[in-house]
């Protein structure tokens, strides 16, 4: 079976197989290879999925006021949901998928540290003391790191190398080295059957990956479909074998790498059709690789609910195999850990970090530079719990590792000093915080293996740029903002959709200090980039018209920015019904323009629409709905129907007299 799964690149090009599917994403991926030994690696699409999420600035309210006076229009902030999947498709992602997407970021030689980006919700919201708005730092294992994982597999291979040698002794010295209570002949029944499929399928994933780095992949679809037709050729209905399983596992990375998500889906349903048939027990070769594979891979999708049940069984049969407490159960557990985190099952996803900790820490000794990931991830987690002091221990721990195993100047330990720098921020120590995020950056600036356009220096700025917006040292916050726009537009050029969050960033940067003439240009260019990209109707465009039609009412061009933000109401309202929070805020921008206009009759109508979708998003007696009473009541006035002011200046007094109460 083994032998005639795999259709090699030399008799794929014979058939001269032609594939001309349509890409949806365009960078590239290393990707890792597939393992599928019971210590098969955590799957990790790095590379060719880290831009795809964009950084999207969280919500600070800022001065900005009307000319009408007290009505103020939240200046408009491109939200996680409106933009996360511009930069590589159309389709919006949740907050959590969109951290999958872009974790880990290669390094090369060592662990490397992942940043992953918290932004603010859909409605735009106070940044407060805590972590939000603030980048999440991880410190990760480069697939290609010549160490821990490397050893393990070496270990590996130095057991199949004893059994096709008849080799008892090397046998049971690798077998000690695994720490693996399994006899050698039960170890045999394991490798049996393996080497050989393993070594077709990392052939054909390096191959095709190399395809995917070298920008041909249309050949690489070609030889993954081509593989694809020859495995359905094999299939007898009613005949299923583990062998299929692992073909169309790689295959399923294979698409991942190239951004294929709906094929990648396709292939995950037929693995656990073939997986239900096949069995899981731990005797059975490959079946734990395959289901770490599927759960990570779910996981990244976005689908965390159902890779937990994969990530489980593998595990399960891997501490059948392998013990609870050996090194190779590792990457198992921190994938695990990771879904639990995107589940926001935060208590599970700590006991797990601290259990890889005791375990590395039982064999590798209490300094080891691996401890650094999970010490970062349990740090991440603490944070998320409210446990800032437990957070900032483990946070300071994995930067003296780091700072111990690669020295004070490595960009490593920048980034991790940025990772305490969060800390900081989440216990209301901003200007530490600011302190430290400077420190890191300018260690990593002095690395030449971050560029300025590597991911992480721009997540950086991206913090950096927000505590100094909190602390309102504009122009200092400025000078990141440009430079992250700088970098992107010399790496991707003037007119490439990834463009559009840091257009909308610099441009909401300017509108926070008044700078309106240079947010105008800024926005023209996003929503020219938007439109053409997804499309004029598309919800995404709702943000750099809402945004266009607010400067330029600043501006004091009431005709040019009237219909804009009719047409971002509009939008808003078809893609996400009349009483979203979204649609309020485009109620609100709208009544400024009217209102500058002189029409305050159908200002006021949809002012009382944005105090209706206020109190049925927040409740009656919340503060926010302070704001809107007050712009009613002077619209109202405005109109000569003062009859019509008393109940709402009671409902105002009321709400003080709350607010006041609870300060006391």
């Amino acid at each position: 079976m083994a032998k005639a799964l795999v259709v090699s690149v030399s008799v794929f090009k014979s058939r001269e197989v032609h594939h001309t599917q349509e890409t949806c994403h365009s960078t590239k991926e290393s990707g890792l290879s597939p393992e599928v030994f019971a210590c098969s690696k955590h799957v990790s699409f790095t590379n060719r999925l880290q831009s795809s999420s964009l950084q999207v600035r969280g919500s600070l309210k800022g001065p900005q006021q009307h000319s009408w006076g007290k009505l103020m229009y939240q200046w408009c902030r491109p939200s996680l949901g409106l933009f996360t999947a511009l930069s590589e498709g159309a389709s919006s992602r949740s907050r959590r998928h969109s951290k999958r997407l872009k974790r880990y970021a290669k390094y090369e030689d060592g662990p490397v540290l992942d940043w992953q980006w918290t932004p603010s919700s859909v409605r735009n919201t106070q940044l407060d003391d805590e972590d939000e708005g603030i980048s999440k730092v991880e410190i990760v294992e480069d697939d290609e790191d010549d160490s821990r994982d490397q050893v393990l597999q070496d270990q590996f291979n130095l057991f199949a190398m004893a059994m096709a040698l008849d080799d008892d002794d090397m046998a049971e010295q690798a077998i000690q080295r695994f720490g693996n209570p399994l006899k050698m002949s039960e170890m045999r029944k394991t490798v049996d059957g393996v080497t050989e499929l393993q070594e077709q399928l990392q052939e054909l994933y390096e191959e095709v990956n190399r395809m995917i780095e070298e920008g041909d992949e249309d050949t690489a679809r070609a030889l993954i479909e081509a593989n694809y037709e020859s495995l359905m050729e094999q299939f007898e209905p009613g005949v299923y074998c583990v062998e299929q399983a692992a073909m169309l596992d790689v295959l399923a990375q294979l698409r991942m790498s190239l951004g294929d998500f709906v094929e990648v889906e396709d292939l995950l349903i037929q693995i656990r059709e073939v997986v239900e048939k096949v069995g899981i027990n731990s005797m059975q070769p490959l079946v734990d690789g395959i289901l770490e594979h599927v759960g990570g891979m779910y996981t990244a999708l976005g689908k965390p609910e159902e890779g937990l049940p994969f990530y489980l069984s593998s595990l399960e049969i891997q501490e059948e195999l392998l013990g609870q407490d050996s090194p190779l159960i590792v990457k198992t557990l921190l994938g695990l850990a990771t879904t639990y985190t995107d589940l926001d099952e935060n208590p599970k996803a700590i006991e797990t970090y601290q259990r890889v900790l005791l375990i590395l820490e039982r064999t590798r000794g209490p300094n080891d530079e691996t401890l650094a990931l999970p010490l970062s991830h349990l740090g991440h987690s603490l944070l998320e719990e409210g446990r800032v002091d437990e957070a900032e221990l483990s946070m300071l721990r994995a930067l003296r590792i780091v700072e111990k195993a690669f020295g004070a100047h490595d960009g490593r330990v920048g980034v991790a000093t940025c990772a305490l720098a969060r800390t900081k921020a989440a216990r209301g120590e901003v200007s530490e915080s600011v302190v430290l995020y400077r420190k890191g950056l300018q260690i990593m600036e002095g690395c030449s293996k971050f560029p300025d356009d590597d991911p992480t220096m721009e997540t950086v700025r991206t913090d950096l740029a927000e505590l100094l917006n909190l602390l309102e040292r504009n122009d200092e916050a400025e000078e990141l903002w440009e430079e992250n726009l700088r970098v992107k537009e010399q790496a991707l050029g003037p007119n490439d959709p990834r463009l559009v969050v840091h257009l909308q960033n610099l441009a909401t940067a300017y509108a926070a200090v008044q700078k309106y003439d240079k947010c105008e240009p800024l926005l023209r260019r996003s929503l020219k980039l938007v439109s053409a990209h997804l499309g004029p109707t598309s919800p995404q465009v709702s943000v750099p018209l809402a945004c266009l039609a607010t400067a330029l009412h600043h501006l004091g061009n009431q005709s040019e920015a009237e219909p804009l933000a009719r047409q971002a109401l509009h939008t808003r309202e078809a893609a996400f019904g009349p009483d979203s929070p979204i649609v309020g805020e485009s109620c609100n921008c709208l009544a400024s323009i009217l209102h500058s206009l002189g029409r305050n009759e159908e200002a006021l109508t949809l002012m009382f629409r944005v105090l209706a979708i206020q109190e049925k998003e927040l409740g009656h007696d919340s503060p926010e709905i302070g704001l809107t009473l007050e712009l009613l009541i002077m619209l109202l006035q405005d109109l000569g129907r003062t009859f019509e002011i008393q109940p709402l200046v009671h409902r105002m007094q009321k709400l003080l007299r709350s607010q006041i109460g609870k300060a006391g």
